[in-house]
C-alpha cells in the first residue's frame, strides 16, 4: 500500500512537469508536406507555400481553425493532371485542381485531413450563353465564382445529397461571381454555390458537370463522402442543413494563362482572380520599405553559406519566397540594390552567375564606414 501511495505522490509531482499540448496561435506558420500527394515540384511548392500564407494571414481561416472547424483549400491548376496532355484540355476535362483540408489535431497543431487531385472550380462551357438570365443583363454564361475565402455550411445539393454551401456569412447565401455575356462580361453575385461531387466521372457524358459549383472527386461518391466525413461528421453526429463547417479558399493563380485562352476575355479572368492575385509574391514588395537601386553596383563576399531567394524573405518566416540557388561561403555577389522586408530586416538585391534575387544582409561581409560613405556620396 505504501508503494502505491508513493507512486501516486510521485505522479502528482510529475504532472506539472509534463508539457501542455501546444495550442494553435493565430498567425503561426504551417508548411504541409504534400510530396506524397503532388508529384510536380512547382505545383507542390505553390500549394504548400500558399496554404501556409493563408493560414498565417487570413483571419477567417485562422478563426475557423481556432474554433475546431476545417479550412478547405481549392487550388485549381495545381493537380498533376495538368501534366497529362489529354486531361489538361480545359475545353472538355475538369480535373485540374486539388482540394486540401486542414484541421487542428488534439495537440492543437494543423494537419492535413483530406486531399483530392480530381477537382475543378471552373464551370463547364462558360461561354454558353443562356445557361442563366440576369435582370437588366439578359442571357449569360454559367457563373464563375471569384477567388477568395468563404464560409462553409452543410446543405443538401438540389435536395438530393450532402454538399458544402459557400456563403459570405450565415445570413447571406450570395457570393461574388463573373458571368460571360455576348458583349463581354458582368460582375454579379451567385446563389446556391455548393461544393459537391460529379454525378459521373470526367470522361463520360456530355451534360454540364457544373454551372458554377466547385467539384471535388471524379464521380466516385464514396471519395466525396470522405470529404464530408472529414469536415462534417468530425463535428456532428447526424447530417443537418445549416451547420457551420469552416472556410473554403479558392485560388486559381496556377492556371491563369489557360483561363485567358478558355474564356477568350482577359479582363473577365483578371476580375475573378483579383483576390488571389493580391496574395501573390509580386505584391509582397509593396509592403517593403527603403528600397534602393544602386547606380554603381558593388561586390560583397558571403561570410556563410546561404540561399538566393526570389523575394526578400525566407520560407521559414514568410513562405512566399522561393529558393533560386544555394550559395557557398566565400561567394562574391554583385549587389545592385537593397530593401527592408515587412519585418524590417535589410536584404540585398544581387546578381550571381546570371541569376538575380535577394540575400539576407547578415550573411554578407559588413559594410565599412568608408564603403558606406562612398555609396551615399557617389551611388
Amino acid at each position: 500500500m505504501k508503494k502505491i501511495l508513493a507512486f501516486l505522490l510521485a505522479l502528482c509531482l510529475l504532472i506539472p512537469l509534463i508539457p501542455e499540448a501546444r495550442a494553435y496561435e493565430e498567425g503561426q506558420a504551417f508548411r504541409p508536406d504534400l510530396s506524397a500527394r503532388i508529384r510536380d515540384p512547382k505545383k507542390r511548392e505553390y500549394v504548400e507555400m500558399m496554404i501556409d500564407h493563408y493560414i498565417r494571414t487570413d483571419k477567417m481561416v485562422q478563426q475557423a481553425l481556432a474554433g475546431g472547424f476545417s479550412a478547405m483549400f481549392l487550388f485549381d491548376g495545381c493537380s498533376d493532371n495538368m501534366n497529362d496532355p489529354e486531361l489538361q484540355d480545359l475545353t472538355y476535362y475538369r480535373v485540374t485542381g486539388v482540394c486540401v483540408v486542414v484541421k487542428l489535431n488534439w495537440k492543437g497543431e494543423p494537419v492535413v485531413t483530406y486531399f483530392n487531385k480530381n477537382c475543378s472550380t471552373i464551370p463547364d462551357r462558360p461561354l454558353e450563353y443562356g445557361a442563366w438570365s440576369l435582370p437588366e443583363v439578359g442571357k449569360v454564361g454559367p457563373a464563375t465564382i471569384c477567388d477568395g475565402t468563404y464560409q462553409v455550411y452543410s446543405v443538401m445539393h438540389k435536395g438530393k445529397y450532402e454538399a458544402l454551401h459557400l456563403r459570405t456569412d450565415y445570413h447571406d447565401g450570395l457570393i461574388d461571381a463573373v458571368y460571360l455575356t455576348p458583349a463581354g462580361y458582368v460582375n454579379s453575385r451567385a446563389s446556391e454555390i455548393n461544393v459537391h461531387t460529379r454525378t459521373s466521372n470526367h470522361v463520360s457524358g456530355t451534360s454540364m458537370w457544373s454551372a458554377g459549383c466547385p467539384l471535388v472527386g471524379d464521380g466516385d461518391h464514396w471519395e466525396f463522402w470522405r470529404l464530408v466525413d472529414s469536415m462534417y461528421y468530425s463535428l456532428y453526429k447526424e447530417f443537418e442543413v445549416g451547420n457551420f463547417l469552416g472556410t473554403v479558399t479558392v485560388d486559381r493563380q496556377g492556371m491563369k494563362e489557360e483561363l485567358y485562352e478558355l474564356y477568350e476575355n482577359r479582363e473577365a479572368v483578371e476580375s475573378f482572380l483579383t483576390n488571389s492575385r493580391i496574395a501573390q509574391p509580386a505584391q509582397y514588395l509593396n509592403g517593403c520599405t527603403d528600397a534602393q537601386r544602386y547606380k554603381q553596383p558593388e561586390e560583397k563576399k558571403l561570410t556563410i553559406a546561404t540561399q538566393l531567394m526570389s523575394l526578400p524573405c525566407s520560407n521559414a518566416t514568410d513562405a512566399r519566397s522561393l529558393v533560386r540557388a544555394t550559395l557557398p561561403e566565400g561567394e562574391m555577389l554583385r549587389i545592385t540594390g537593397s530593401i527592408r522586408n515587412s519585418a524590417g530586416n535589410l536584404w540585398y538585391q544581387v546578381e550571381v552567375n546570371g541569376r538575380s534575387g535577394f540575400v539576407y544582409s547578415g550573411h554578407l561581409e559588413e559594410e565599412s564606414f568608408a564603403d558606406w560613405l562612398f555609396r551615399k556620396l557617389f551611388t
